[in-house]
Order: C-alpha cells, then sequence, then structure tokens
C-alpha cells in the first residue's frame, strides 16, 4: 500500500490509512522529522510520536496537524517506510517500538 496524492483542491492531499488525507506537505515534513530521528532512538523502547519528533517540531503543530502527522506516521510504519511496530496501550494515542 502507498501513499496516493489526492489533488482537486488549494491544498494537496495525501491519502493514508483509512481513507483519511493529510497534506502532503505535512506528510513529508513528519517523514524527514522521523529520517533525522531515528538514530537517537532505542530498540525495544516504547515511544509515542510527540517523543520521536521532538518538542522542536511538535509544538508549534496545532491539534489538527496533530492527528494527521499521527495518520501519516501510522501510514508510513504499515507500508514499511520506518522500522516500527505498533504497541498495544489504554490511552488512545498510538505508540510504537523500533524492531
Amino acid at each position: 500500500m502507498a501513499s496516493k496524492k489526492v489533488t482537486g483542491s488549494k491544498v494537496e492531499m495525501t491519502e493514508v490509512l483509512n481513507c483519511h488525507r493529510v497534506p502532503t506537505k505535512l506528510y513529508m515534513d513528519v517523514k524527514d522529522q522521523m529520517y533525522r530521528q531515528l538514530s537517537r532512538l532505542l530498540p525495544n523502547k516504547t515511544y509515542k510520536l510527540k517523543q520521536m519528533c521532538g518538542k522542536h517540531f511538535w509544538k508549534p503543530l496545532k491539534n489538527p496537524d496533530r492527528k494527521n502527522a499521527g495518520r501519516a506516521f501510522a501510514h508510513m510504519v504499515v507500508i514499511g517506510v520506518f522500522p516500527f511496530k505498533f504497541v498495544e496501550k489504554k490511552s488512545t494515542s498510538k505508540h510504537y517500538r523500533l524492531k
């Protein structure tokens, strides 16, 4: 399953999991940020996306963009862009573990 760019609006969108769409620029920003942060993460430790991205990247994002960043990263994990697996937790936010 690859990401699919969707046109037809002023903002270019990328289709992710469950037919959601996120701004392509945000999708690429999350991807770039995670490539930069990957070497700092420890295997077998559980992380939230907020922790992995870092405060400098995460803090300026508003709530809709934070949700979309989460959707984008979850999509990247499912399609194998990053070597993470989902970790079941009781909280609503997703947790990831580096393989």
